[in-house]
């Protein structure tokens, strides 16, 4: 699902730079109806934010698998602890 989020964001960002340079060359033109890019614009920063939020957040708990956010000490589904407390690090599958 990470693989996707990162082909989502890039994909977004792609199509957002060609139709900000059609809108400017529609604008160069004199053609001043750039409503629909506008709008197309706007729905490929929004996929493009929540893909990084994805991916920013989008950890999962190494014994049940569950996603969660990548600060949190316990896992909220299975309530193994994440980060080793000694050490900060986190704690591998089958060692503690």
């Amino acid at each position: 699902m990470k693989k996707f989020a990162i082909w989502g964001a890039a994909i977004s960002l792609i199509v957002f730079v060609i139709d900000w340079g059609v809108i400017g060359l529609k604008l160069l033109e004199g053609d001043y109806d750039i409503t629909l890019g506008a709008y197309l614009a706007v729905a490929c920063l929004v996929i493009f934010f929540v893909c990084l939020m994805y991916i920013r957040f989008g950890q999962k708990c190494l014994h049940c698998g569950k996603i969660m956010q990548s600060n949190w000490k316990y896992c909220p589904h299975c309530g193994e602890e994440i980060f080793c407390s000694n050490t900060g690090i986190q704690a591998e599958k089958g060692t503690e």
